[in-house]
């Protein structure tokens, strides 16, 4: 007995060591990569200012072309993801990368409507698969207890991104007149040709998979793969009927209900952010840019709070609904909007509930679907939660443009928030209730 005690407690040991050399070699290169994914996904919120004003853009038309990547990315997600299993995360993520940042660079060179629907078409296009396919991969990587903390640290740049944004957007704007540009044109340059870059860094040094690569003692690699093979990922079949059956599994709808109310809510937010906060508070550019950093900054925290708190529960939901309580409440405050300070509140508070939830919500989906239907079933949440946030930022300029204010858009993403509470819920009678009356 103690030996088979010493030979667990050596397993654990080396697990434990296989899990850091793998988040040391892959977590800050993907999300370096997400960083700048993100950035020129929305960095539009901060050139629009500028740009809508030099090209006569309407709120109409700014909300359907900045609505229009998350088109695009829906309609080739899943795709995507079936070709990253069949050519390797490596070589996928690589490409989706290097194609990216190029079309973001090229935003500089945008003159009417036509050519802005175009560009941000063709960015969601070479972008979708991304997200999920990294998802994915990370499954591949880090078994369910140490998934979460690892999920957390990659989706850690998408608020990053925004405090990043926050910072430099205003100086890069201020280049306006150099070398016969205007400051939104150097904007997308600086910030799109980044991501092309880390494209080459993936291709070169990602790692495909724990047996191939040269840095895992062998004590380590059989600890890792023995954790990882507790949850099948190898044998599922690919059918279209075993597809159907992935993307009409109850689970899956309600996974995909919460991230479409929470993501396009938060993200149409995002993309008139600089606007929206001008107008509700008086604010100057400068200002609204400190506040969108702070609130990326707090986001990030509360990512990696949620990441190490999830997994040491060994369960999600309890973050998850306290999360978006606190998300649609920071909302709630941004609406009624009495005044700047408020308003501010309201901008920190939510990004405390987005920070949160959205790490609660990602390391759901591996949880949820242990197996490697996570692939499909990833891409298939996130295809519906990017076809909302198409929608959303178009009806939510069009409000703007008939009412001549943001206020009355503002107040759908409280009540989405709440909507997405109740989706929680029966996902949680879906799976926990359900688990724990077969066992009973």
């Amino acid at each position: 007995m103690g030996d088979k005690a010493i030979v667990r407690d050596g397993d654990a040991a080396a697990l434990k060591r296989a899990v850091s050399k793998a988040g040391w070699r892959i977590l800050p290169l993907l999300g370096i990569g997400y960083l700048v994914a993100y950035m020129d996904r929305v960095n539009v919120s901060f050139a629009s200012t500028q740009m809508n004003v030099d090209l006569g853009f309407s709120a109409t038309v700014y909300g359907f072309g900045a609505g229009l990547f998350y088109l695009a990315y829906s309609m080739v997600e899943i795709p995507s993801n079936i070709l990253l299993m069949r050519f390797g995360a490596r070589r996928w993520l690589a490409r989706i990368m290097i194609m990216w940042g190029l079309l973001a660079a090229t935003m500089l060179f945008v003159r009417t409507p036509l050519e802005f629907y175009a560009l941000r078409f063709l960015l969601g296009l070479a972008e979708a698969g991304f997200f999920p396919g990294v998802i994915f991969y990370l499954s591949t990587w880090f078994p369910e207890r140490q998934r979460g903390k690892a999920v957390g640290l990659f989706y850690l740049a998408n608020p990053l991104a925004v405090a990043v944004m926050g910072v430099i957007s205003k100086p890069l704007l201020a280049l306006n007149g150099h070398a016969d540009l205007r400051g939104w044109q150097w904007l997308f340059l600086i910030e799109g040709l980044p991501a092309a870059l880390i494209g080459l860094g993936v291709l070169l040094w990602l790692p495909e998979a724990p047996e191939k690569v040269p840095w895992l003692a062998e004590d380590e690699r059989h600890a890792l793969t023995g954790a990882l093979a507790e949850h099948p990922q190898h044998n599922e079949a690919h059918s279209g009927h075993a597809m159907l059956a992935i993307l009409s599994d109850r689970r899956v709808l309600l996974l995909a209900l919460i991230y479409s109310l929470t993501l396009s809510a938060g993200t149409t937010f995002i993309l008139s952010g600089p606007a929206i906060l001008m107008e509700a508070t008086g604010w100057k550019l400068g200002p609204v840019g400190s506040l969108i950093s702070a609130g990326g900054l707090v986001a990030a925290a509360l990512m990696l709070i949620a990441g190490y708190v999830t997994d040491r529960r060994g369960e999600r939901f309890t973050v998850l609904f306290v999360a978006l309580a606190i998300d649609a409440l920071g909302y709630l405050l941004i609406a009624a909007a009495p005044s700047a300070g408020i308003v501010a509140a309201g901008v920190i508070l939510s990004q405390v509930g987005r920070g949160a939830h959205s790490t609660a919500q990602v390391a759901l989906w591996a949880d949820v679907l242990k197996d490697r239907r996570l692939a499909i079933g990833a891409a298939a949440i996130s295809t519906v939660a990017n076809l909302c946030t198409f929608a959303l930022p178009y009806a939510f300029g069009a409000a703007k443009d008939a009412t001549g204010t943001y206020a009355f858009g503002l107040w759908a993403f409280p009540i989405m928030h709440v909507m997405a509470i109740g989706a929680a819920v029966a996902l949680y009678r879906a799976t926990v209730v359900k688990q724990a009356a077969r066992k009973s």
